[in-house]
């Protein structure tokens, strides 16, 4: 059996404590019950300056958690979704929820009606968060759900009819505090659901993940043993990326608690005022998405602040999607003192499998996702016989296991059973381990394109053409042909400068030609705008895949390579 185990120390972690009690109350684990008050580390709305410290959060969590248990009949298991922005209220509205035994579910401020009537009936949402702006859109979503408008609440701000969170903490005060909810007897909190987070769906509808209160506390452990933070420094971190994706619920929600650091809550991005927060909270490390990184290297608006970005940042990371190489370069010649992180997983690994421990800082491992993180294994399997394991440098299925591998797909069996085998998740990444131990991430199984029987990865040509001088952003995917049964095709946004012909789209398929096997040769290159993506950064190359078929769409220009058939 071809298993890589991580070479980090093991870790001891608990099973029997809830995310709420190992948050706010272990005496060990928790900054409440160990430090003192004026010691405590908060969440910080980067905008407005308001500040909630980790005594605030338990306090207004445990007034919150006792009105819905008294006021609104919750009971542990039910759900609560948060259908908002950045907030420093969300964490308040996350950790209430907890304490009451319940289980936690972001949605994207992003969802139309019918994106949030699924989320809720899926989640079956018993509580929703929201914010005025977002009311009408949870309002209707609601109601095509069955969930009654006197449960839908307001994490900040007002809106006649309807009650905030301050309202509901009043109100837990009238009443007598119920103990937190604790594991019942002959369980641990390896079968506890304290999260649900939705999958981005790869293909179909996109899945909820059950996530333990264990995967939680693991996932954290896990973290804190390769942070790095400078001597005297209290542990920051920027929250620009959206709370309800599993980065955020980790990195910006539960692990500054453990950590008793700081999360800035930018409620909107802005950026000129992440550049600002970055320095005006002297965020050492960054965990952004690849297309923040890429202003980061290419927008002018970065220079007036390199003096103080040089002097505080010390590393950048990044995650949700992979980056090219070319803005890897580009950042390093920026920042040539800094080091570079990559953290590789997935929903249904409560974020990482694996990350780049202190030793591998240097921005040579960039490319790749870094060491299995403690207590985690790996292995690989053959793509053509899924029940031959793989050896290193060879390229199959990444597998994984280890204690931040979720639970499962809520109320989805036939899901679950196809990505959770044998004790090990199923990635669906191809990739491979390399003799260092590294692991090397190259595309999607679903989203590999077949020329002929053989494989091509849609993010090395992707990779390839983004370090074009005329390419500022594409996307590659599979378009059918008779004879080959499928070739790749480009769909490429130029730099402004440069104007949309024949010429370029010709000179982009040569450029591709000179560096690649015939069969992974462009067959078309299509020129567009923009390149469809998730708000955390993924493209979305399902949504391109239906454009593209779509025969009635206005195509852009389109520059196709012919005459290549009869010599693949």
């Amino acid at each position: 059996m071809v298993v890589w185990k991580s070479p980090h120390p093991d870790l001891d972690i608990p099973t029997d404590l809830t995310a709420w009690q190992w948050a706010f109350e272990h005496p060990q684990h928790a900054p409440t019950a160990y430090t003192t008050r004026d010691d405590l580390g908060s969440y910080v709305n980067a905008q407005t300056k308001e500040r909630l410290d980790f005594a605030d959060v338990k306090e207004k969590a445990t007034h919150l958690s006792t009105a819905l248990i008294c006021d609104y009949g919750f009971q542990p298991q039910d759900t609560v979704s948060l259908f908002s922005t950045n907030s420093i209220w969300y964490p308040v509205a996350m950790w209430a929820t907890v304490r009451a035994g319940g289980r936690v579910n972001g949605a994207s401020p992003a969802y139309n009606v019918e994106e949030m009537a699924f989320a809720l009936k899926t989640a079956s949402t018993k509580v929703l968060f929201t914010l005025p702006e977002s009311l009408d859109v949870a309002v209707t979503a609601a109601v095509k759900s069955g969930l009654h408008k006197s449960q839908i609440f307001l994490l900040e701000g007002h809106r006649e009819g309807y009650k905030n969170i301050h309202d509901l903490v009043a109100l837990g005060q009238k009443h007598y505090t119920p103990a937190p909810w604790s594991v019942p007897v002959g369980k641990t909190n390896k079968d506890i659901c304290g999260f649900l987070n939705f999958s981005s769906g790869t293909t179909g509808l996109p899945k909820a993940v059950m996530i333990s209160h264990h995967n939680i506390i693991a996932q954290c452990h896990q973290l804190r043993q390769l942070q790095v933070v400078s001597p005297g420094q209290r542990y920051r971190i920027l929250a620009v990326m959206p709370l309800y994706h599993v980065t955020g619920l980790v990195r910006f929600c539960c692990y500054p608690v453990f950590m008793n650091g700081d999360s800035i809550m930018m409620p909107a991005f802005n950026m000129e005022k992440m550049l600002q927060a970055i320095i005006s909270y002297e965020i050492e490390e960054l965990i952004l998405v690849p297309p923040i990184l890429i202003r980061v290297v290419r927008d002018p608006m970065v220079q007036k602040y390199m003096p103080d970005l040089r002097r505080i940042v010390k590393r950048w990371s990044s995650g949700s999607a992979p980056i090219a190489p070319e803005i890897i370069q580009l950042l390093r010649q920026k920042f040539p003192s800094t080091g570079f992180r990559q953290g590789y997983g997935a929903t249904e690994s409560t974020a990482c499998i694996s990350c780049h421990p202190p030793a591998f800082y240097d921005y040579k491992y960039a490319h790749t996702g870094g060491l299995p993180c403690a207590n985690t294994s790996i292995k690989v399997l053959s793509l053509d016989d899924p029940t031959k394991e793989l050896g290193s440098n060879e390229t199959g299925e990444i597998c994984a296991q280890g204690p931040q591998i979720t639970m499962g797909y809520l109320d989805n069996p036939v899901a679950t059973a196809e990505t959770f085998k044998d004790g090990f998740l199923h990635t669906g990444d191809v990739g491979f381990v390399d003799e260092q131990g590294l692991i090397h991430v190259e595309d999607r199984i679903k989203e590999m394109i077949k020329v002929k029987g053989q494989q091509v990865a849609p993010a090395e040509l992707e990779d390839l053409l983004l370090g074009h001088e005329m390419v500022e952003d594409c996307a590659v995917l599979g378009i059918q042909d008779t004879y080959a049964g499928e070739r790749p095709k480009a769909y490429v946004v130029l730099k402004q400068d440069v104007a949309v012909d024949e010429a370029v789209g010709r000179a982009l398929l040569e450029f591709v030609k000179a560096r690649k096997a015939r069969y992974k040769w462009l067959v078309e290159v299509e020129f567009c705008g923009a390149i469809p993506k998730s708000p955390t950064g993924k493209l979305l190359r399902r949504v391109l895949k239906v454009r593209d078929r779509e025969g009635a769409r206005v195509r852009g220009v389109c520059v196709r390579e012919e005459g290549e058939r009869a010599k693949l």
